[in-house]
């Protein structure tokens, strides 16, 4: 990349950040409402598009929009103009987590489920050792660190480690566009399983913190609700989704239309994954893999070729049929993935702001957390590398391993129901919040030159 361009950019990030920031003051002088929120919202998605220079450099943007999360919650922190709100503001929380169900949305309809049983067997087991290493791994350093601690405190964190959030890796894979490799395929498969596995021991720790004691019959609702989730998936799929859309599409064909229904069924699908205790995001990846773009195949009909036929040798007529054939399927293919790109333009940058603002690394500036942080860090990562050991040699078991690294949003779940319940002092979860950051930032850079391997 030219080093002038580069210099430009950076200095235009640095305009657009100090420049913008005392109009923002001035702005809330002025107004006693939550107007507020829309310049805040301008600014973050301005910083997230100059940060996209970043890429020119050889790191993914994703970096980028953690980094400026991480500087606004410094703000918010030091109670800089409306920052501190931005941080805590629901309206921009509920627009990162549409964000992150229409990224897994997106994935979903990309992926096909005969691609995902090929490495189904190598999905289960990168998701058990991904999540049994970790788990271990955590129990033990724990144990060693705070011996006098009790083992609910080890359980916890043994759990945090367990957990995966693959929204990070899932970015990287499609901006190298390596997405159909067989390794991230394995990722996704692994990370809806180790979901899935989180939530049980997730469940569990928590019965075993606030009771003492968990119950087989609490186990069995918990594993019940997973299969009646998966096992309804599987009829809609094959049953009652062409259905849906057949009455749908006789409405109306438009892509208003088609948009419409595509945004209702993702929504509702995630609905129904918290409704049973799972991660919306299982529900919108599940939703986007069920909906076939061919059940809308008959009902719109591509007009490039409209009245071509007529001007085509009859020896030549069967070609030119099988060839529209051929490029119908390709645009049908993408045209699902077409109508939600646009939202996710908009609201997936804002996840990863998001996700960077929930992590204040002001709160982790002292020797003893970072310390603590810092080995949890490399256990963390170790525990998710490794988790790729026993897959065949024509996988690129690093890929696969530094794809499940990522705690993200989910680790930071597990790590606040720990605080709730009172498992977590506030060092032990700013170290927490360290490995958070740490395991979010190395993640894209290592897929980043693995993935340059195999491209």
């Amino acid at each position: 990349m030219n080093l002038f361009i580069m210099k430009s950019q950076i200095k235009l990030l640095l305009l657009f950040t100090f420049i913008l920031t005392p109009l923002s003051f001035a702005s809330s002088s002025h107004s006693n409402d939550n107007s507020w929120l829309l310049l805040a919202i301008a600014i973050m998605l301005g910083l997230a598009a100059i940060s996209s220079f970043i890429q020119k450099i050889g790191f993914p943007a994703v970096l980028g929009e953690l980094s400026i999360g991480m500087l606004i919650a410094i703000l918010g922190h030091y109670q800089v103009w409306h920052w501190h709100d931005v941080v805590n503001d629901r309206v921009i929380m509920w627009l990162a987590e549409f964000g992150c169900i229409l990224l897994l949305y997106e994935i979903g309809l990309e992926s096909k489920v005969k691609d995902l049983l090929n490495v189904g067997k190598y999905g289960l087991i990168t998701a058990v050792m991904g999540v049994v290493l970790p788990f271990a791994l955590g129990f033990g350093l724990c144990k060693i660190m705070f011996p006098n601690e009790p083992t609910n405190l080890a359980l916890f964190i043994g759990a945090t480690l367990a957990a995966t959030s693959t929204g990070i890796s899932v970015r990287v894979f499609k901006d190298m566009g390596i997405l159909k490799n067989p390794a991230c395929q394995i990722v996704l498969t692994a990370s809806i399983i180790d979901d899935t596995l989180g939530l049980i021991i997730l469940s569990i720790v928590s019965g075993i913190v606030v009771s003492g004691a968990i119950g087989v019959v609490d186990i069995l609702y918990i594993l019940f609700s997973v299969v009646f989730f998966f096992s309804l998936a599987f009829i809609v799929a094959s049953r009652v989704t062409p259905l849906l859309v057949r009455f749908f599409m006789r409405l109306n064909s438009s892509d208003a239309m088609v948009m419409l229904i595509l945004i209702s069924f993702g929504l509702f699908w995630a609905w129904l994954a918290t409704s049973v205790g799972l991660a919306a995001i299982i529900g919108s990846f599940v939703a986007g893999l069920i909906l076939d773009e061919m059940f809308f195949a008959k009902y719109r009909q591509v007009k490039w070729h409209s009245g071509l036929g007529e001007y085509i040798a009859p020896e030549y007529t069967q070609t030119y049929q099988d060839l529209v054939a051929i490029k119908e399927a390709e645009e049908q293919s993408h045209y699902l993935i077409s109508l939600i790109k646009p939202l996710n333009y908009f609201l997936v940058p804002l996840f990863f702001i998001y996700a960077g603002m929930q992590v204040n690394i002001l709160e982790v500036a002292n020797w003893n957390t970072l310390f603590f942080g810092g080995i949890l860090s490399i256990v963390a990562i170790i525990g998710k590398v490794f988790c790729g050991v026993f897959l065949p040699k024509n996988i690129n078991k690093w890929l696969v391993g530094f794809g499940m690294v990522p705690r993200g949003e989910i680790g930071l779940i597990f790590a606040l129901a720990g605080r709730e319940l009172g498992v977590f002092n506030q060092e032990i979860f700013a170290g927490i919040l360290c490995m958070v950051v740490s395991t979010s930032i190395i993640t894209p850079l290592a897929l980043q030159k693995i993935s340059k391997t195999i491209v």
